[in-house]
């Protein structure tokens, strides 16, 4: 064999091995970047609007018996917009319960989420957009609010609020025209809330104070009466 057949020889197999290690070492597709991304905001009362561009000033701290709500918003990189967005809710049941879910308008279709104070869970959380998607919901840097959450204070604690990808893949986060995200694709945001304090008086409890009040009153009011008259 020639010097030049063996070193075309050895060219061929140095490429061939290249196009193996490629194949076989090399991953076929790039790192996955994150294009959408969920926040929880906790507030003493819903938000006016189901879009904004700056998230509202979240609650940090609350009292023992207390009402509040936790907001679900989302947003996206991709200019085509949300056509759905999905998450798990989790949190201590023995600090904060759901009392209730609202689905807002702009993701009111194909609406789910199960509450469950017992586990501390509100599971499949999911609502769709199913317009056409010159919408463009959520696209950076405008906000749309997914769902409302109801909550309220059992005991004083840290209050940790997570959310998380769902683990069911017919409820996925969807860009419109393009199709569910992998989760890896979906950055998932929690909040840290204070509860402390004595519970705050339930109606019924404030009119039994009312009541005593006025008692003291009149009785306060008789004696200095029966006072005058002596």
């Amino acid at each position: 064999m020639s010097e030049i057949m063996l070193v075309r020889k050895r060219a061929w197999s140095h490429a061939f091995s290249a196009v193996l290690l490629a194949l076989f070492v090399t991953p076929l597709t790039p790192a996955i970047g994150q294009v959408a991304f969920v926040e929880l905001i906790p507030l003493q009362a819903a938000s006016a609007s189901d879009t904004t561009t700056t998230l509202p000033t979240a609650l940090k701290q609350l009292d023992l018996g207390q009402a509040f709500v936790v907001e679900v918003w989302a947003q996206t990189s991709d200019t085509q917009g949300l056509s759905s967005v999905s998450t798990t809710i989790q949190y201590d049941p023995a600090i904060a319960t759901v009392t209730g879910v609202i689905h807002t308008t702009l993701f009111s279709e194909l609406s789910s989420g199960t509450e469950d104070n017992i586990l501390g869970t509100v599971a499949g959380l999911s609502g769709s957009h199913l317009s056409s998607c010159v919408d463009q919901v959520g696209v950076t840097p405008a906000w749309a609010r997914v769902a409302i959450l109801n909550m309220l204070t059992e005991s004083t604690g840290s209050l940790f609020v997570q959310s998380a990808d769902t683990g069911m893949p017919a409820l996925g986060t969807a860009i419109c025209g393009v199709g569910d995200l992998l989760p890896a694709q979906v950055a998932y945001g929690s909040a840290t809330l204070n509860v402390s304090g004595a519970p705050i008086p339930t109606i019924s409890q404030w009119g039994l104070i009312v009541l005593v009040l006025m008692m003291l009153s009149v009785g306060s009011v008789t004696f200095s009466r029966r006072t005058r008259c002596h």
